[in-house]
C-alpha cells in the first residue's frame, strides 16, 4: 500500500508528462488549433503559455509534496498500514470504558504531586 502523498506524486507525474508532450507539439508543429480561435482572435502561443504555466504549477506542487512537509495536513506521507494502526491505537485510547481508570490514574498522580509538595 502506498501513502496518499505517493499517490499524489503519481497523479502529478501522470498529468505533467502528457502536458509536456502537448507543449512540444504546440511549440514544434504549431498544430494545436481551437475552433473558436480559427478567426485569428487567439494565438497558439497563448495556449502554449497556459500549458507551460500549468506544468510549472504542477511541478512546484510535486516538489513541495516531495521535499517539504507543507502538504502533510492534506496528503499524509504515512502508509495506509501505519495510518490504520495509529488510528486504531487512538481509538483504543479514546474508548469510554477506559475513561474511569484513566481518570483515576490522573487523579492519583495529581494527589501524589500535591501530597509531595506539602512535605
Amino acid at each position: 500500500m502506498d501513502s496518499p502523498a505517493g499517490r499524489l506524486e503519481r497523479l502529478l507525474i501522470g498529468v505533467i508528462l502528457p502536458l509536456l508532450f502537448l507543449i512540444s507539439i504546440v511549440f514544434i508543429d504549431n498544430e494545436l488549433t481551437i475552433k473558436e480561435c480559427s478567426y485569428g482572435t487567439c494565438n497558439n502561443y497563448v495556449i502554449l503559455l497556459i500549458l507551460i504555466l500549468l506544468v510549472i504549477i504542477f511541478v512546484i506542487i510535486l516538489f513541495i509534496n516531495r521535499f517539504t512537509y507543507i502538504l502533510n495536513e492534506w496528503f499524509s506521507k504515512e502508509t495506509d498500514e501505519k495510518m490504520r494502526l495509529r488510528l486504531e491505537e487512538e481509538y483504543r485510547e479514546a474508548d469510554i470504558s477506559n475513561l474511569n481508570s484513566q481518570w483515576a490514574k490522573m487523579e492519583m498522580e495529581h494527589l501524589e504531586k500535591k501530597h509531595g509538595e506539602e512535605e
